[in-house]
């Protein structure tokens, strides 16, 4: 077919291979008969990219498989090699980042945390992550491997192509820092700059509960509130990459009048500062000055602690619980009506895996989301917990020589010394 609308023989072969690996990876393991049945090409040409990928380490033969029903020889069976490549993926957030090294199937073989104080210099938290990084590249496998690239997510509106950030609340003085080319110039690895939530977002569509489908969004609550979009299977950016700031929608008159926001509701006028954590515990204490029944102390009040006494059934906690839920419904509902996802995954450092939670936001969310949409919509907690950011990370690495619909040969070519 690529012959027929005019591209050349080296496009032709570079596109075959990089099917047939693809191929391989995801369904392997699988015969050089299978292979040239599927991509409906000449034994001799598949035989000839597979003898390619074995020099290259990126295929192995494994053993003979079984016989056809009409006998004849075993075929040697072919099978994809994740060590001959890694990815390093990293979430830089407020007070603290995580730092992961995967193999070429996101097969994490190390996972670090570090913790650093709020407001530290981007230089002071690089010295803590480039040693580690530097740990990660002196293992044994990783020295006879490839270098995919190194993934980073941090937050704020971010130049994902240039690699650095325009506007952070955040990480206020890394503004205009090139953070891709201090990176590239300490490892000499190509490196991929990404905000935090859509970072998150691409770990849950590829890797998490947003596995398999075409249309989702993700809404995360935790310094900030946010949401990333996938749209027929791409992660959708807009003109400026600032699609999904949702935190900063103002709070319409019906939560601002309403008595069913009593205690959450203290002036605020965007979603992002009424669902934060300050909100949260702001409402706890007003609740508890007012006398209301609850087993909260003052002074002894996170969202962690709060969301435990819901559970309990505390009856200010559990107020504040649905009081919240019903704000986030909103915002569900907001998005699943613009949007219309197959699937609303909600996740955050301390409610991603609430269920008592969940149960309320889908009440809420039931009772006032337009009825088409909400029947086809799944809504789900996020699936990968704290790793989303850093698989997120680790997924924009091998994301276009892997998963995406849009082959990226140019990057194909340099990483597989195609000439």
């Amino acid at each position: 077919m690529l012959r027929k609308v005019g591209y050349g023989t080296k496009l032709v072969r570079d596109f075959n291979e990089l099917n047939i690996l693809r191929f391989i990876k995801d369904f392997g393991p699988l015969s050089r008969a299978q292979l040239s049945k599927k991509y409906r090409i000449s034994k001799a040409t598949v035989s000839e990219i597979i003898a390619k990928l074995i020099k290259n380490g990126f295929v192995m033969e494994i053993g003979m498989g079984e016989s056809s029903k009409l006998g004849g020889r075993k075929p040697v069976m072919l099978e994809f090699n994740p060590k001959v490549g890694y990815a390093i993926g990293i979430e830089i957030k407020r007070d603290h980042a995580r730092i992961c090294l995967t193999d070429l199937n996101a097969q994490v073989y190390r996972r670090d945390t570090i913790q650093y104080p709020q407001k530290s210099t981007l230089s002071a938290i690089l010295s803590k992550l480039f040693p580690i990084i530097e740990e990660y590249m002196n293992e044994k496998w990783i020295k006879l491997s490839k270098p995919m690239g190194i993934g980073v997510s941090v937050p704020g509106l971010i130049d994902y192509k240039n690699g650095c950030i325009l506007e952070s609340d955040t990480l206020k003085d890394w503004e205009g820092i090139q953070i891709k080319k201090i990176f590239e110039e300490e490892f000499g690895i190509e490196t991929y700059i990404e905000n935090d939530v859509k970072a998150m977002t691409f770990g849950e569509f590829r890797f998490g509960n947003g596995k398999n489908v075409k249309n989702m969004v993700f809404l995360w609550v935790g310094d900030g509130t946010s949401a990333g979009i996938v749209i027929n299977g791409e992660l959708y950016r807009g003109v400026t990459a600032s699609a999904g700031e949702v935190g900063f929608y103002e709070l319409g008159h019906y939560i601002k009048d309403s008595e069913e926001f009593h205690w959450l509701y203290n002036g605020h006028n965007t979603f992002a500062e009424i669902l934060s954590e300050k909100g949260m515990m702001e409402a706890a204490d007003r609740g508890i000055k007012d006398k209301f029944s609850t087993t909260i102390e003052t002074g002894n009040i996170d969202l962690d602690i709060i969301m435990k006494k819901a559970a309990g059934e505390d009856p200010l906690a559990l107020e504040l619980l649905k009081e919240y839920a019903g704000i986030l419904g909103i915002l569900c509902i907001n998005l699943i009506n613009t949007l219309n996802p197959e699937i609303m995954l909600i996740g955050g450092d301390h409610l991603a895996h609430n269920t008592l939670l969940m149960d309320y936001i889908k009440e809420r969310v039931k009772k006032d989301a337009l009825h088409t949409p909400i029947m086809a919509v799944r809504i789900k907690n996020a699936g990968l917990k704290e790793a989303s950011g850093v698989l997120g990370s680790v997924g924009l690495v091998l994301d276009d020589i892997f998963y995406s619909d849009q082959l990226n040969l140019e990057r194909y070519r340099k990483i597989f010394g195609n000439n």
